[in-house]
């Protein structure tokens, strides 16, 4: 394609031609800054704005800003200068991921972490090498097409787009805070999940609220503009009203048979692997545990799930006599066949494991299943082949389990598990082997991150991946937010931040039908 009859150069008296001088700005240029120092500023602001639109805020007004402003701005350089577009988007994407993401160098402020010198490095660190997507998309929407054009700014949406996707899946993927999450609070703008996913979202957000940019500073004939500015607001109106048919028409249906406990024992990180701490810990688990139940399961396939978070019981623990009879001793008040899913920290002749397991009442053990998608330099250390260092958890790192798998135990649903940080993958949390999952069951530890928006950003992961897959999710972790969502996304039941205790609920029935994306997951 010829993109030059499509994207007209810009000729010298016009606004993006140069960044020298100019007279005094009229009009919408008064909010924008005409020195390239005082643009590139406003670009980290921009950036750093757009992140409210994340958790656990969701305000997501402030994208609409950042998006037109992030546009205007990387257009208002002349054309030659393209390497400026580079920096613009580079910039902007250090606003808004250094601001969203933040709370991640929490895990080096640990007490007793000798690592807390890397913080200045781990709050920027991920951020630079994040904003190298928005920073290519820009620069390359200046190269392929010039101008303010109705062209131009497609290409922009479409190549940030792909910058998203690109993010999500290249050097293990880090879909987080994809913009499309910022309607998270806004149930019914969520269902579209079911039919596109979380890109398919995104990209549809990325359009909207660029498109007051393109309405205020395009150059296009003012029809153009204005059929954009319709079409944006048709659109988000259309999900709305698609989003609010599709929940109305189908409540939260509930199987009485099983019953999910969660279990939030809520023990600081600084204390969860001390040895000192060890045994108090686990007594912190079992009086959770014995926490009275307020639901029964019914019925000739009845069974109680408990639920308990990542690297809640170890190898020291399944192997320690006492240890068990005392967890066997907490289950004992427990009217119908109980089952343990624990998240649990093993070692073997393969190496360690972050792994779930399932234990029935005897805590006999069922079924095993280990983490497959690790932390880079978290559980793992990317290229340990040429770098001679294991990860910063002072161990040699995880051995990485085969991948998503649905498992079969007793009369228990079929299940989907998912350990920590696995869930925010689209498309590759559930498996047809050896038949279709009815649920997932997903344990994490947040404890790192205390009061943070991390916990926030992690759990609504669940509602993503719920109404993409149909399928209710079960959240547990160590210290919140522990959840139950139906295949629609509600949470019908909850645990908040930073308390212990356990609440039980009737597991959700899966949506009647698979969704269209689950069907067709990623292209």
């Amino acid at each position: 394609m010829n993109f030059k009859k499509l994207c007209p150069p810009v000729h010298a008296d016009s606004e993006t031609a140069s960044d020298a001088a100019s007279p005094a700005p009229r009009g919408w240029d008064r909010f924008f800054p005409q020195s390239t120092l005082g643009r590139m500023f406003n670009l980290v602001l921009l950036g750093a704005l757009g992140g409210l639109g994340m958790g656990p805020f969701y305000i997501w007004p402030a994208l609409v800003i950042a998006l037109s402003g992030f546009w205007i701005i990387t257009t208002s350089f002349a054309d030659d200068h393209r390497w400026k577009s580079f920096l613009c988007g580079w910039l902007f994407g250090m606003g808004f991921f250094t601001y969203s993401l933040y709370w991640i160098g929490n895990a080096l402020l640990i007490n007793g972490n000798p690592y807390k010198w890397a913080y200045p490095f781990a709050l920027v660190g991920l951020p630079i090498f994040l904003s190298l997507y928005t920073g290519l998309a820009a620069y390359l929407s200046r190269r392929i097409c010039k101008g303010r054009g109705a062209v131009s700014f497609c290409i922009f949406i479409a190549l940030l787009m792909v910058a998203e996707y690109a993010r999500g899946h290249l050097f293990s993927g880090f879909p987080w805070n994809l913009f499309g999450m910022s309607w998270t609070a806004i149930l019914p703008m969520l269902q579209i999940l079911s039919i596109g996913g979380i890109y398919f979202l995104s990209f549809l957000t990325v359009f909207m609220f660029a498109m007051p940019g393109f309405m205020i500073k395009g150059h296009a004939p003012p029809l153009v503009r204005i059929l954009g500015g319709v079409a944006a607001l048709a659109i988000g109106i259309g999900l709305y009203i698609f989003g609010t048919e599709r929940l109305a028409h189908h409540p939260t249906e509930l199987r009485q048979d099983t019953v999910v406990q969660l279990i939030q024992p809520n023990i600081a990180q600084s204390m969860k692997w001390d040895p000192e701490q060890k045994w108090e810990n686990y007594r912190a688990l079992l009086n959770v545990i014995r926490n009275d139940q307020t639901l029964t399961a019914t019925g000739p396939h009845a069974a109680r799930l408990l639920i308990l978070p990542e690297t809640s019981v170890t190898s020291n623990e399944l192997s320690e006599p006492a240890a068990l009879e005392a967890l066997k001793g907490a289950m004992l008040h427990y009217r119908e066949p109980s089952y343990i899913l624990a998240g649990a920290l093993l070692g073997d002749r393969e190496g360690y494991h972050n792994s779930l397991v399932v234990m029935d009442h005897d805590l006999r053990l069922k079924y095993k299943f280990d983490k497959f998608h690790l932390v880079p330099f978290g559980e793992y250390m990317p290229m340990q082949k040429y770098i001679p260092f294991g990860p910063l958890n002072n161990f040699s790192g995880f051995t990485a389990g085969p991948g998503p798998q649905t498992a079969m135990v007793d009369d228990i649903p079929p299940f989907s598990p998912l350990v920590c940080y696995e869930v925010i993958f689209p498309g590759e949390v559930t498996s047809t082997n050896p038949k279709r999952a009815e649920w997932i069951v997903n344990v994490s530890n947040d404890a790192w991150y205390g009061i943070s928006p991390g916990p926030f950003q992690h759990m609504s992961h669940a509602i993503y991946r719920a109404i993409e897959t149909g399928l209710p999710v079960v959240r547990g972790t160590n210290t919140g937010l522990s959840v139950v969502v139906d295949p629609y996304g509600r949470v019908i039941s909850s645990l908040p931040l930073m308390v212990a205790g356990s609440v039980d609920s009737f597991l959700p029935r899966p949506a009647a039908k698979p969704t269209l994306y689950s069907r067709f997951e990623e292209f």
